[in-house]
């Protein structure tokens, strides 16, 4: 794909601007780890989950058919509904999405999916992708594999320096975050203390331990700038590709229900946190499962551009 000299500019700003956001967001993910997930995932987060799930209608959620997305989210309501474990749900809307976006044969669906409904029963046997489903792929998986997907496909297509520079801060800084200041680590604030109990689950996960003290052990703190990062960036990263996908392209109607939704979520998160993080985490899921067609399109598409260069290099 050819670019416009004044475009390719625009994009080698916008790649600059954004490694300075990434060194930003993990400076801030060193000082305050805890602080910092819970005021993104506040904030940002339910400003990021409306915009693109509006972003994502506006593009027929980049599935074959009108409703695909609807079977999809079907499917996740009633495997919940029955009372199968949520890797389950995440399991189903993820492979699914990928089926009717390979294919537009009522038979071929209806068939893929039965072979994926008795896949489900043998390989969510095991402890480690049924925790990879229900607590990864919701979580850290979407806000830093798919963003990096996302990254590196926008750097094969655009053929750019700075983006392929870009992509590789966004792979180094996590590193970064394990290697600089390890011994050194703030406080914890009363009230994150109080609220990361819903986030203190991927650390005791991932950690195997559900008795550690997340606050002050060295890796469970570790761990935490990079989930800080990680979510920290991914928001930040959709904002600043606001003049390059037009996301914010939508009628004054929309703009205000999606305002006012937002207000009421963030104000809700601070007045009740329960209530609170009840709400923000099913709007995350929501946005995560209707992202997955185009987590797969973007898949496919990186997978077709690596295949172009071979070809090049190889002729």
């Amino acid at each position: 794909m050819n670019y416009e000299p004044s475009t390719m500019n625009q994009r080698d700003q916008l790649n600059y601007l954004n490694i300075l956001a990434m060194l930003v967001s993990a400076g801030l993910a060193v000082v305050i780890p805890f602080e910092l997930v819970l005021l993104s995932y506040a904030i940002l987060g339910p400003a990021h989950y409306l915009t693109e799930i509006s972003w994502l209608d506006e593009r027929k959620f980049f599935t074959l058919k009108k409703y695909d997305y609807a079977v999809v989210i079907a499917v996740a309501i009633i495997t919940y509904l029955i009372g199968l474990p949520f890797a389950y749900v995440v399991f189903y809307a993820f492979g699914l999405s990928f089926i009717l976006l390979v294919t537009g044969s009522l038979v071929y669906r209806v068939l893929a999916f039965c072979l994926l409904i008795v896949a489900s029963y043998f390989l969510l046997s095991n402890n480690l992708l049924q925790t990879i489903f229900g607590l990864y792929v919701p979580t850290l998986i979407h806000v830093y594999f798919f963003t990096g997907a996302f990254m590196l496909f926008g750097a094969l297509k655009q053929k750019i320096i700075s983006g392929y520079a870009a992509f590789i801060v966004f792979l180094l800084c996590p590193v970064l975050l394990c290697v600089l200041f390890t011994s050194w680590h703030s406080s914890t604030a009363a009230w994150a203390i109080h609220s990361y109990g819903y986030f203190g689950r991927l650390n005791a996960t991932t950690l195997r331990s559900h008795t550690l003290d997340i606050f002050n052990n060295p890796l469970s703190i570790l761990l935490t700038r990079l989930i800080a990062f990680a979510y920290t960036y991914h928001y930040i990263n959709w904002f600043s590709k606001t003049r390059i996908i037009n996301w914010h392209q939508m009628s004054l109607t929309r703009g205000v229900i999606i305002g006012v939704i937002w207000i009421a979520s963030v104000g809700l998160y601070f007045y009740n946190y329960t209530l609170g993080i009840k709400w923000l985490f099913l709007l995350s899921l929501i946005h995560v499962i209707l992202e997955f067609p185009l987590n797969h399109r973007t898949f496919i598409g990186i997978s077709r551009e690596l295949g172009l260069r071979r070809k090049v290099h190889g002729s």
